[in-house]
């Protein structure tokens, strides 16, 4: 027969709170990892298709809106794409047709066409946080 012993459980409970802290702060770590991951995926993803989508000829200058996306990976869990070709004026160029008179819209029906594949990658990249 085991020998009782006698003590608090307080030792114990201290010891299970840390392990439990330790496995939910690698949890989070990995988590927010792999939340940049999505982002940074799911980023590239939605410049390719604002690219495939932008007018080819626009004022004149085949190719140059198309070619001017890019995407910015400063921020954690945030990331902006940009097009960067502004007209003689400073006007940016995707301004003019997403919401000018004579425009063209296609960012705003692209990502909103695209939502549910961009959501997924994210999803797909955290799925399973913590289980691996």
């Amino acid at each position: 027969m085991a020998k009782k012993k006698r003590g608090s459980l307080k030792p114990t409970l201290d010891n299970f709170g840390a392990a439990l802290k330790e496995v939910l702060d690698g949890i989070t770590e990995e988590l927010y990892e792999r939340v940049d991951r999505g982002l940074d995926k799911a980023a590239n993803y939605a410049q390719d298709k604002l690219e495939a989508a932008t007018p080819e000829e626009t004022e004149g200058a085949t190719g140059q809106t198309r070619s001017s996306w890019e995407t910015n990976f400063n921020y954690t869990n945030v990331r902006y794409i940009n097009n960067t070709r502004v007209n003689d004026q400073g006007i940016p160029v995707v301004n003019l047709l997403e919401f000018g008179s004579r425009g063209k819209p296609f960012i705003r029906k692209t990502i909103e066409a695209e939502q549910e594949n961009i959501i997924n990658i994210i999803k797909g990249e955290i799925e399973n946080v913590g289980t691996e």
